[in-house]
């Protein structure tokens, strides 16, 4: 909190922070719920001060994809996420794993 009342809440370096310990609640503690709003707050700040199309944008957007996708297994949110940042389709094996988790049930 001490480099987000320096840098502000939209600095990149307060974001990848964030960014960072979201993907400690994933990985950790496996508290899936704090590290989405995490990672979220992240990608939000990220597109709002460098835009959709930067890099720290999109690994921003394929962190919260594999979370989506792979851990919490939520179609409607990963098929939300790919409509608006759809390059992490091309990221696999990642892309395969979405495709996999949306294509389930289909055929019911």
């Amino acid at each position: 909190r001490v480099g987000e009342k320096v840098m502000g809440k939209t600095h990149p370096d307060t974001l990848n922070t964030i960014m960072n310990m979201a993907i400690t609640y994933e990985d950790g503690s496996k508290d899936f719920v704090k590290s989405e709003e995490m990672k979220r707050q992240a990608l939000d700040g990220h597109e709002k001060s460098l835009g959709k199309q930067h890099e720290d944008t999109k690994w921003c957007a394929k962190n919260l994809a594999i979370l989506l996708a792979e851990k919490i297994e939520d179609k409607e949110k990963t098929r939300d996420l790919v409509k608006e940042y759809p390059h992490v389709m091309q990221i696999q094996p990642l892309g395969r794993n979405i495709e996999r988790l949306l294509d389930e049930g289909d055929d019911e």
